[in-house]
């Protein structure tokens, strides 16, 4: 084999520059779609949908709840998919998927209707192409600077919050259905030139996470022979487990605990306090969505300053230090009331909320490697279902009881300290290559 020709090969198609951060861009951009019209805006859709048919509170949440289930029964096969085929397929066909469920929703007319196609299309297009699949492209292309690089996708997150606000502006103006209309529209347009920038891994490129160059070959001369042996530069430490490696330790359920007991929380904070402000709080349906704006601008220094913590220091302390501050922004917000409320819930709660979220798969492929990544993040996601499932019922249930949601804020501020417990619970798994 002529090695030569080989490095030659790999060096011409490496990208002039490091190729991970227009991975890390479309990853961004696909978290902002997602973020803007589902993680955030379906809260948004909500308000006026349930105005419009009459619906109660529970029966939309139910949707959610559903939706859920399906994301988390598709997770480990589609994680699988994207460790064998890549992200970039998944992508594009989630992109299809989820504009074509928001179109359909815009033509509404029964809550059977709604459920069917939010939960096939919609959640189903999440599933397949704006989830796990660029954070798996970026697991993959960075290694050192990982928790960066997840910070910047999920500044995509934070970009979709800020976009709470003109899309309520947006359904005031032309109505719910024309809005989801559009949204579709603004999927496709958007999502497809941003997936085909998606590549799976940076091997294939003559390159190695974070943009290394392979140790070159060194000639050393000994004696009257003449070796070649491999310089030895040094890299930070890979490891690779497999998908059943990763269920034999304990760090892959406190992992998933940590998460689950998470998406509990931030889902349901994200799906009703539009709701939440309106009612309780008696803010117009604009005000109450521009909160939600201001909740994700201040969020944005959080998820890139505490991903850089976490890639010089322990990551667990790190996300402990956000539950600590997540809950108690999220308990006063809920005691108190008026301006002081909203101010202890931006400065604590935003930035913690916004800093954990990459930070949790960015310590899962810490410890377990990227080869697997997408399946054992899909492995995980099931376990996080039943409290994704819950959640809304949980909010929905305890209104439509109550005739508030403020009780259902006070459980959801004491349920997040669970979170806290599980991270704290999590060690660093034994390398399975050092295995006897």
């Amino acid at each position: 084999m002529d090695t030569g020709s080989v490095t030659s090969e790999a060096t011409a198609r490496r990208p002039r520059v490091f190729y991970g951060w227009w991975i890390v861009a479309a990853g961004t951009g696909l978290m902002t779609l997602m973020a803007t019209f589902s993680y955030y805006g379906m809260g948004i859709f909500f308000g006026p949908i349930r105005t419009y048919f009459g619906w109660n509170s529970t029966a939309l949440a139910a949707a959610v709840s559903f939706a859920r289930v399906e994301g988390g029964f598709m997770a480990p096969v589609v994680g699988y998919l994207i460790d064998r085929l890549g992200p970039r397929k998944l992508i594009l066909i989630g992109v299809l998927v989820g504009g074509t469920g928001y179109i359909l929703l815009s033509q509404t007319m029964s809550l059977a209707y709604f459920y069917v196609v939010y939960i096939a299309f919609v959640q189903g297009g999440i599933s397949l192409g704006m989830g796990n699949a660029p954070s798996a492209a970026v697991a993959n292309w960075f290694q050192r600077r990982r928790g960066v690089a997840m910070g910047l996708v999920n500044l995509g997150a934070s970009f979709g919050g800020i976009l709470a606000a003109p899309l309520a502006l947006l359904i005031e103006w032309v109505g719910w259905r024309k809005a989801m209309l559009m949204a579709g529209v603004v999927v496709w347009v958007v999502g497809f030139p941003l997936g085909l920038v998606i590549r799976h891994r940076p091997e294939p490129y003559g390159l190695l996470p974070d943009g290394r160059q392979p140790a070159p070959v060194t000639p050393v001369e000994t004696g009257e022979a003449r070796q070649v042996q491999p310089a030895a530069p040094e890299e930070p430490e890979e490891v690779e487990f497999s998908a059943k490696q990763a269920l034999k330790t304990m760090a892959f359920w406190s992992i998933a605990m940590t998460f689950a007991a998470r998406q509990l929380v931030t889902g349901s904070v994200a799906l009703f306090l539009v709701e939440f402000l309106q009612e309780d709080r008696a803010m117009s349906h604009r005000a109450a969505a521009a909160i939600i704006s201001y909740m994700s601008f201040i969020g944005m220094p959080g998820r890139v300053g505490f991903a850089w913590l976490g890639d010089h220091f322990d990551k667990r302390w790190v996300i402990a230090g956000c539950f600590v501050s997540q809950s108690a922004g999220l308990i006063l917000f809920t005691a108190l009331s008026g301006n002081l409320a909203i101010l202890f819930f931006l400065v604590l709660y935003a930035p913690a909320y916004s800093g954990v979220l990459p930070l949790i798969p960015a310590l899962q492929a810490d410890y377990f490697g990227r080869k697997w990544f997408a399946t054992i993040r899909g492995m995980m996601a099931p376990i996080a279902t039943a409290s994704a499932v819950a959640g809304p019922f949980l909010v929905g249930g305890i209104h439509d009881i109550t005739g508030s949601y403020q009780p259902a804020f006070y459980v959801l501020g004491v349920s997040n300290v669970l979170a806290l417990v599980f991270i704290v619970m999590t060690r660093r798994p034994r390398n399975p290559a050092f295995a006897q």
